[in-house]
């Protein structure tokens, strides 16, 4: 999935259905904002969407009964005064329009725009339009609705949604039955939940935000508890290095993870942590898989023989990063219990999830970032698989309240909950990340970016969008932070050469 429009520096704001309710409440009450002109923005930005994708043909809308209807019915005003021939497919009663939708039907009827309850028109059409339900669905789309989304679903036009694809849950991103496939949404005034946490991101399509209105600042201000994590924001929490600096400027990172099973989980966290910026690595594994780091001779390397003093360790480094690969190590509870203990910030995931007993939940704090997929969060807390993923915004803030810590419980949009209750959605990556190692690698950079001095809430949103991005985005974000002393080494074996 990819967000385009414009974005700040303040990220990407994410609304529930309540809250966007309350905000259309307040720009029409309060600041005294027309719903019509709510509406006709709304419309226009939608019509951009259809004269920009490159289909110049028939524009099918499909007309529901609420205000996502009254969208559609201005979108073909739109349309009409720039030469654009569209036809309204009505799948409701138009009688029982009310508000600003019946005054757009009203204008659409005097006009002599073309509308229609035939169906057909939806299969000659170049681009349809789902402006049949929003966000206020809450059951099954069933009957006539039905049958045209499937009918709009089965033809190779170009699908554009306003606001949400008709089906989706604009809370949860579940499926009503039965959902409308966009190639574009429109999300009107910000994006909602549940576009991002749907199964069906495929459904949902590009999205693009409708500016309709404005807040004053004190509403505006109480947006930003919930937001996307984009580049400007991760760009602007990584500062320029200065040419005069050395290695004690950026950090040091205690790697503490890896097992005789599991050695390349250690070292992939390691080489993350060296990437993304570390000044000074230091990795700590148990006996017997020293060789695993032979090609990887920027870090420190402790062997774990026995008689390493744990406090007198953790001395050292600014963040940890613990439980990549832990697996057999017979000392994982005690080195798990050392780190939490030594209130240095850090990373905890992996096998350091899976060991989580009470007892170690109990020493979290907001030092402390945690990065269970939804199969570790069901064992932190008890519940089956299927009600993480059915909630994983509520299961992620209620972990970080309840323990004090950052949660980033990933997925194909992963979600950062932060203890004070704020939310970040990290939308970077592809499924080329579903596969052993990423996760590691992940540790590894929220690690490094911990020693530099974030914010674990900070360091994990941006993180997670440093792996998700494309290899050239991250690149061109990290810059010279990626630069480790084997590549000096290599460029000047290609010099001589």
């Amino acid at each position: 999935m990819c967000l385009c429009g414009l974005f700040d520096s303040n990220m990407e704001r994410v609304l529930t259905n309540e809250t966007m309710r309350m905000i259309d409440r307040y720009m029409i009450n309060d600041i005294g904002i027309p719903g019509a002109i709510l509406m006709e923005n709304a419309a226009m930005r939608t019509a951009e969407a259809v004269m920009q994708c490159g289909r110049s043909g028939l524009c099918a809308v499909l007309i529901g009964p609420g205000n996502n209807g009254g969208d559609g019915l201005a979108l073909m005003r739109i349309l009409a005064a720039h030469g654009r021939e569209s036809v309204g497919v009505l799948l409701c009663d138009p009688e029982k329009l009310s508000g600003d939708a019946a005054l757009n039907y009203s204008i659409a009827k005097k006009l002599g725009l073309a509308l229609s309850d035939d169906p057909s028109f939806i299969d000659n059409a170049e681009v349809i339009v789902d402006a049949v339900f929003g966000t206020g669905l809450s059951r099954n789309i069933d009957g006539k609705q039905l049958e045209a989304i499937r009918r709009a679903n089965s033809t190779d036009a170009y699908r554009i949604a306003v606001d949400i694809p008709s089906g989706i849950n604009g809370d949860t991103g579940r499926i009503m039955g039965y959902c409308f496939n966009a190639d574009e949404t429109v999300a009107v005034f910000a994006v909602k939940r549940g576009l991002l946490l749907t199964e069906r991101l495929e459904s949902v399509g590009t999205i693009s935000v409708a500016r309709i209105g404005l807040v004053d600042a004190k509403m505006q201000s109480a947006l930003d508890s919930e937001t996307i994590v984009d580049e400007a924001f991760v760009r602007s929490l990584l500062p320029g290095r200065k040419r005069v600096s050395n290695k004690g400027n950026y950090g040091r990172t205690l790697i503490v993870a890896g097992s005789q099973t599991m050695p390349g989980a250690a070292v992939m966290c390691t080489r993350a942590a060296l990437r993304a910026g570390s000044g000074l690595t230091q990795t700590f594994v148990p006996a017997g898989i020293e060789s695993s780091f032979a090609a990887t001779p920027e870090t420190m390397l402790i062997v774990d023989d026995g008689t390493v003093d744990l406090d007198e360790m953790l001395r050292w480094p600014d963040a940890v990063c613990f439980g990549c690969g832990a697996g057999n190590d017979p000392r994982k509870f005690e080195k798990a219990k050392a780190v939490l203990c030594s209130g240095k910030p850090a990373v905890i995931d992996a096998d350091g999830l899976n060991l989580m007993t009470e007892e170690l939940k109990q020493l979290l704090c907001a030092n402390h970032v945690i990065t269970p997929h939804p199969g570790e969060m069901s064992r932190l807390t008890g519940a089956p698989v299927s009600e993480v993923l059915a909630d994983p915004v509520a299961f992620a803030v209620d972990f970080a309240k309840k323990y004090g810590c950052t949660v980033l419980l990933k997925s194909a949009v992963s979600v950062i909950a932060s203890p004070d209750g704020r939310i970040r959605y990290n939308t970077a990556g592809n499924a080329g990340l579903a596969k052993g190692g990423s996760g590691d690698v992940l540790c590894g950079i929220i690690g490094a970016l911990l020693a530099a001095g974030l914010s674990p809430f900070d360091a994990a949103g941006a993180g997670a969008f440093l792996l998700g991005s494309s290899a050239d985005t991250a690149m061109k974000l990290l810059k010279e932070r990626m630069l480790t002393a084997s590549d000096v080494v290599s460029a000047l074996q290609c010099d001589l050469c």
